[in-house]
Order: C-alpha cells, then sequence, then structure tokens
C-alpha cells in the first residue's frame, strides 16, 4: 500500500507509551495538568462557560464524562466542550509559539473525558495529554503560519484531538490516521475571531475543534475514512491551510524530545505575547516607586512581530471588554503598573472604565525593537521605560517571558495560582485535595474519583 504523510504521524503518536515517558516529562505534564486545572476552576463562571453548559444541557448524552466543577456527566464529546472553554476563557492557560502562538491545553479536556469514558487511568490522561500536545506542536513547529494565512492556531487542535483520542481508544494505525485526516478536513477557524473587538467565541475556539477531533476518532473507529493525502495533496492542508511545511522535521520520529516541555505557563491572566510586558511593567514599579499618573511619557518596545501580528489592530487602543483588554498592551501595561498584579480583578467592567486606567494608557507609545526582534520565536521580550516629568528615567527589560521553560513558574507559583483561581468556588481543604491529586494524577486508576474532587 501507499504511505503518506499521515501514516507515519499515525505510526509515531501510537508509538508513545506511558512507560517509555522520561520522569521529567512526567512531572512536566503534572505541572501542567495542574496548571490548566487552575484555569478551568477560574473559567468556571464565565460567560461563554455558562453558555456552553446551556448548550450541552439541551441533550440527553450518555454519562460517561464529568464536567468539572459542576460535577454532572455527558458523553466525552461534550465533556472536552465544556471544560475546554472553562479553561480557555481566561486566557491564563499555557501557550507555545514558534511560526504561529498555540494554545494546546484544550487537550487535556479530551484526553480527561476520553480516558474517563474508556474506564482508563490518570496515567493515560499524561499519555493522552502527551500525544495531543506532540501532534499539535508538530503543526505549530513545522508547518507555516496559518494564522497569517487566515486560520486561527485553534484549527490545529482537531488533529490533535483526534490523535490523542485514537491511542486512548486504542484504535489501530489505520483507524488512527483516517481520524486525523477526517478533523483536517472538516475543522479549520478563522483568524478573524481575534481581530478587532474580541468577542466571546475566542474561549470556544479550541475547545470546539479539540471536541470535533475526538468525534472524528469516534467516526474512524466505525470504519469512516478520510482523504489519504490530506497533507501532501493538491488541496491538501499543507497548501491550503499552511502552506508550507517542512515534511522531514514534521514526520521525524521520537528521539527523546517530547514537544510538551517547550509549552509555556502563564503566571498573568492575558494574551501570551503580554507576559513579558505586564512583568517588565510590575518590576519597574516595584523597583523604583513612582507613581505611574504621574509619568510624562512611557515607551514599550516589543519584537516587530508584536505589531504586526493578525489580532493587532488600533481596537486593541480602547478595549471595551475582557477578551480585547486581554489582548492589548497598553491596557495590560497601564493596569500592571497601577495595580503591580495582572489576574481577573484587572479584568473587572469596573476596572476597564477606570479613569486611572485610561490615564496611564494615554501615556503609553508602543515601539519596535530590532535588539528584542533577534531573539524571535525562541524569546518575545519587552523593555519599559518611564520618564517622568523632570527627566528622571525608569526602566526594565524582560527579555524571557516568565513561566518559559527557561523561566519557569516554579511548583509552589503554580500551586498558588491555582489556589488563586479556585477559592471562590473551594474551600481551603478541597483546594489542598486537588493539587495533591493533580501532582499524583498517575496514582488515580478511578478517574471518575479524581474529578470528584474538582466538583463545587
Amino acid at each position: 500500500m501507499d504511505r503518506y504523510i499521515r501514516d507515519d504521524l499515525a505510526d509515531i503518536l501510537l508509538g508513545i507509551e506511558y512507560d517509555d515517558l522520561p520522569e521529567d516529562v512526567i512531572t512536566f505534564t503534572k505541572r501542567v495538568i495542574l496548571d490548566t486545572m487552575a484555569c478551568a476552576m477560574g473559567g468556571y463562571d464565565g460567560p461563554p462557560t455558562k453558555i456552553v453548559r446551556g448548550y450541552v444541557d439541551r441533550y440527553a448524552a450518555a454519562g460517561e464524562a464529568t464536567i468539572l466543577c459542576d460535577g454532572r456527566k455527558t458523553n466525552r464529546v461534550l465533556a472536552t466542550f465544556a471544560n475546554g472553554t472553562a479553561l480557555r476563557y481566561l486566557d491564563h492557560n499555557d501557550y507555545c509559539y514558534r511560526r504561529d502562538p498555540s494554545h494546546a491545553s484544550g487537550n487535556l479536556a479530551a484526553a480527561l473525558a476520553v480516558a474517563e469514558a474508556e474506564g482508563l487511568t490518570g496515567r493515560d490522561v499524561i499519555l493522552g495529554t502527551v500525544v495531543g500536545y506532540e501532534m499539535q506542536l508538530r503543526l505549530n513547529h513545522h508547518c507555516g503560519s496559518t494564522w497569517e494565512r487566515g486560520w486561527a492556531s485553534a484549527t490545529n487542535l482537531a488533529m490533535s484531538g483526534a490523535a490523542l483520542t485514537s491511542k486512548l481508544m486504542g484504535l489501530d494505525a489505520m483507524q488512527t490516521a483516517n481520524a486525523i485526516a477526517v478533523a483536517g478536513s472538516h475543522n479549520n477557524t478563522l483568524t478573524e475571531s481575534k481581530h478587532g473587538n474580541i468577542p466571546m467565541l475566542k474561549a470556544t475556539s479550541e475547545p470546539y475543534i479539540c471536541k470535533s477531533g475526538v468525534e472524528a476518532a469516534l467516526m474512524a473507529a466505525d470504519g469512516l475514512t478520510g482523504p489519504e493525502q490530506i497533507f501532501e495533496g493538491r488541496w491538501g492542508w499543507i497548501p491550503v491551510i499552511a502552506g508550507k511545511a517542512d515534511v522531514e522535521a514534521f514526520t521525524a520520529p521520537m528521539n527523546g524530545h517530547y514537544m510538551i516541555t517547550e509549552t509555556c505557563l502563564k503566571p498573568y491572566a492575558a494574551e501570551m505575547m503580554t507576559q513579558s510586558s505586564i512583568q517588565a511593567a510590575i518590576d519597574v514599579v516595584t523597583e523604583h516607586g513612582f507613581d505611574p499618573l504621574q509619568a510624562k511619557h512611557i515607551e514599550a518596545r516589543y519584537h516587530d512581530f508584536a505589531l504586526k501580528k493578525p489580532s493587532w489592530d488600533p481596537k486593541k487602543f480602547n478595549p471595551q471588554d475582557r477578551e480585547t483588554a486581554d489582548h492589548s498592551f497598553p491596557y495590560c501595561i497601564a493596569v500592571s503598573l497601577l495595580d503591580r498584579a495582572c489576574g481577573a480583578a484587572q479584568f473587572t467592567d469596573e476596572k476597564l472604565k477606570d479613569p486611572d486606567v485610561r490615564t496611564v494608557m494615554a501615556k503609553i507609545e508602543l515601539t519596535v525593537d530590532d535588539s528584542l526582534t533577534a531573539l524571535l520565536p525562541e524569546k518575545f521580550g519587552t523593555a519599559i521605560k518611564v520618564t517622568m516629568p523632570d527627566g528622571t528615567v525608569f526602566e526594565k527589560i524582560c527579555e524571557t517571558p516568565p513561566g518559559h521553560p527557561e523561566n519557569p513558574m516554579s511548583d509552589g507559583e503554580i500551586e498558588a495560582k491555582f489556589r488563586r483561581l479556585s477559592n471562590h468556588l473551594m474551600s481551603a481543604d478541597q483546594m489542598e485535595q486537588g493539587i495533591a491529586a493533580c501532582w499524583e494524577i498517575d496514582q488515580y486508576d478511578d478517574l471518575g474519583a479524581f474529578t470528584q474532587l474538582f466538583t463545587v
């Protein structure tokens, strides 16, 4: 039989086994799981999360997978959608950037749902998460920029959701190749969802696409076939969606490196390229103790891509809602200078209208710094330079954003993030039990017992 890119990928992904995972990869994945569960708790009350749960309620679905916080059960597809929306809503979940930005934590929603539905273990959740990240970040690293061609990076979760579901359901190589092909054919989402006034749809993009990948695997398991040349065909995913690909790297065998270890965690509840801006702003005001309202001028220097990325446009200078504000460099810098923090409290309706925030925003100028551009794509930094009325200048540069693998959050910081995002829902004892469960997820043979700890 002829072999195609999809077949090579299926063999690679199905070849990943839990017992072969290095201990540091397992530990890193647990860190990702704890961080993502924190985001899910924090986003449970978000408007789009509530809308999606209402949508799920319309279906009398099989009770095979748990909706986090809620505790009710539905089928694995709808649980992926509901939990994925919760963990994405605050934009506090992890990310990776190479040719495109990418949020791969949506894979955990699918891994949890499918593993629970299949009666699998916590070890399988780790395995499925690793497989999902591997598929998604290979697309992210080795294919052309879908984002700049009009396709949001959430598009990549279709094939990662299909891959991890195939692995956890025990599909064979042909079924897995078809699952990837079906998912890649049906599910591509537009960059326009991140442009202008960003809609609530942003929180649903990754989970909607990922749950479609789960559906693709379910259909492939029953014999549905997809295009053989889904990637390399004349009208395939690479020429039409990505534009180009380094096929050799994309289909390279596993060599001991797992893509999940390249993901970055977020200490702040904002878009990925704002993380260094926020840190530099907090550092400069904390170190020098000036009043941002008294500043004469504030210069924020970036790499060139920050000011030409598809989601950057004039409406980010005057955000009117949470979704747009957490993608606004001026807004995030202003609240960070004023509050020395950038979390959920900085994105309330009251804060969005705060005249002090708007006063500081008006002082901010965004410029390009070639020295920061030279660090791309490995690092994406920001320099904040504040000039006071008497000519005094305060400056701070954050070249490597906090949470980056080279500047990682500590385990304690991730645990603190969980407590901060879940304390409105859980008691102190519940939070400590949830944290411990994430560190010990590989000890759980009953995933129902695990997810029950996150029911409020």
